[in-house]
């Protein structure tokens, strides 16, 4: 079953890494960045709510506790996770916001620390920091000049990596009996209130066409429904501090989708870090028999 855990990780990561194809086409019918975050949530609320109408309706109904772990997802995993990860843009780059978010794991990390006492293993932490530096390098190209940005740009793109890194945490808090398909669809609708004030509707009706319509479903069903879903079943088998770092995937995805379908340049260092990011995310799942006999030697 541990198996699956570290699969589904990586098909959430898989997914996700269409996020910046699907927002860039978006983009492309006029609509700005925030509008792109409110139609990517809506849309993923929208397109499970239309499935599970005719799939299961049960999936449909939520109870009162169920929504109490609905509205904290919904407001700080998905809204204010998108906020922040779209104003942290807009003041600095679209690198430097992938790279907040690429600290997701390390608060996934911390927050597991916390909440479930998770032993923080030395491999644990290798496998963290080797993934991390590969994000580093796919996304910057090793110029560490790309953060020359102001401090409350980068301050709001920390608190968009503290958001998305507490998702697997609050997946995790979750109890196995409840309708946790009901919660993860309920949140995204949600967040997208949560962001109608920071939003046009305007701008919405303005540059409407089947166009912006199909790229919306698009946004909303892979990289938000199908990689959320996969990321909070995930967690069910593994760690979510372990699941935070095999999702990492998304950057290499993002990556050579760019380079493919987007003009966009992969050289030497941006290879070299995809690699260095496998390698971190291989050795989040491995285990030393001569460690796990000692619980003292597996602390750090």
């Amino acid at each position: 079953m541990e198996l699956m855990g570290y699969g589904l990780a990586l098909l959430a990561g898989t997914t996700w890494g269409t996020l910046g194809i699907t927002s860039y086409y978006l983009k492309l019918t006029g609509v700005g960045t925030f509008e792109v975050a409110f139609l990517r949530l809506f849309f993923a609320f929208l397109a499970m709510f239309v499935f599970f109408s005719f799939k299961d309706r049960s999936v449909l109904k939520i109870s009162k506790e169920e929504l109490k772990h609905t509205t904290l997802i919904g407001i700080i995993s998905q809204g204010i996770s998108s906020l922040a990860l779209y104003k942290c843009m807009s003041m600095t780059s679209t690198t430097v916001g992938v790279i907040m978010v690429c600290l997701g794991p390390l608060f996934t990390t911390i927050l597991s620390r916390i909440i479930f006492k998770e032993e923080f293993t030395f491999l644990k932490g290798l496998a963290l920091t080797i993934a991390f530096y590969g994000c580093f390098l796919v996304v910057t190209g090793g110029d560490i000049g790309v953060l020359n940005s102001n401090s409350t740009g980068l301050g709001i793109g920390l608190i968009s990596g503290m958001a998305f890194g507490a998702f697997p945490v609050f997946s995790k808090r979750v109890p196995v009996e409840c309708n946790s398909l009901g919660i993860l669809m309920y949140s995204f609708l949600v967040g997208s209130v949560f962001l109608i004030p920071f939003m046009s509707f305007g701008v919405i009706f303005t540059y409407f066409s089947w166009k912006l319509l199909l790229v919306a479903v698009v946004l909303g069903v892979i990289p938000t429904a199908l990689s959320y879903g996969f990321l909070s079943a995930a967690v069910r088998y593994i760690a979510p501090a372990k699941a935070g770092i095999i999702a990492l995937v998304e950057i290499p995805v993002t990556a050579i989708i760019g380079n493919f379908f987007m003009g966009e340049y992969l050289g030497l260092i941006n290879v070299v870090g995809i690699i260095v990011l496998l390698v971190g995310t291989a050795i989040s799942k491995v285990e030393l028999p001569s460690i796990r006999r000692d619980p003292e030697l597996q602390k750090i």
